[in-house]
């Protein structure tokens, strides 16, 4: 039984394994394969499977996994990455207007687990972070956001 998804990017000029893999990681969506297949997927050979790495990188692969969280403790725990500090909550980027009151931790802060609080007068970052959303206080201090601070 010919699949007309198929024969629509076989008809495009596209290779048949090509196609028939786009159609698969694309949920059988023609024209997302087809952008892909035409775009990022340009190179693509059946050999790049074989090639792709699914192993963490070493730097995850050494590190030692961390202790089951205890229920009975109401402490909050730091994570693995410094930079972040205790407490941090990642805040979506739109939650975050001007009028916004948070705590953020400065750029010399970064590391100690220090934190300011105060109101967001401008978003600085684009789009999320991970390591926080970048704003100027309504006083002019210039940090990544922590939490939102509940009034």
């Amino acid at each position: 039984m010919p699949d007309p998804a198929l024969n629509s990017l076989l008809a495009l000029g596209i290779d048949k394994q090509k196609a028939a893999f786009a159609l698969r990681e694309h949920g059988g969506e023609v024209e997302a394969a087809a952008d892909w297949c035409l775009s990022e997927g340009a190179s693509w050979t059946p050999a790049s499977l074989l090639e792709t790495a699914f192993a963490p990188p070493p730097a995850a692969a050494r590190r030692s996994p961390s202790p089951p969280p205890s229920s009975s403790s109401s402490r909050t725990r730091r994570t693995d990455d410094p930079s972040k500090p205790p407490g941090w909550k990642p805040v979506p980027h739109r939650a975050l207007t001007p009028g916004t009151p948070v705590r953020i931790t400065l750029k010399q802060d970064q590391g100690t687990g220090v934190t300011q609080e105060g109101v967001v007068a401008e978003r600085l970052t684009r789009g999320d972070h991970p390591r926080g959303v970048k704003v100027r206080l309504e006083d002019g201090r210039v940090g990544r956001v922590v939490c939102v601070v509940k009034p």
